[in-house]
């Protein structure tokens, strides 16, 4: 075997075949830093969808009744208006929604105008 394959015990030790060195390995993070960052990441998105399920668990315990005069206490003769004080986008269940100011009927009146 020697002479057939004069440099194979060669090739046994050094299993690169061009007879470069290896790459050295990548560094792995730790559990620690890993458990970290995890816990950021719920951090960050529940901190960013808090106020979004407030708002529709603040409309889901109202009943008809209130979310109707909520949505009197403010009248806008217009998207115009309310853009002009601030208040667009105007959600369903706020003060100053109406379903005819609600184009699409999707909750959501004096949406951004898209250029």
């Amino acid at each position: 075997m020697a002479n057939r394959y004069p440099r194979f015990r060669h090739a046994q030790a050094n299993p690169d075949p061009f007879g470069q060195r290896s790459a050295p390995s990548q560094r792995r993070t730790s559990f620690a830093a890993t458990v970290v960052t995890g816990c950021v990441a719920v951090f960050a998105v529940t901190w960013i969808i808090t106020p979004d399920l407030h708002r529709v668990w603040a409309l889901s315990t109202r009943t008809p009744a209130e979310i109707a005069a909520v949505e009197r206490s403010v009248t806008y003769s217009g998207c115009n208006a309310a853009r002009a004080a601030g208040a667009a986008p105007i959600y369903r269940g706020t003060p100053g929604y109406r379903p005819e100011m609600d184009g699409d009927s999707d909750g959501i009146a004096c949406e951004p105008i898209p250029y």
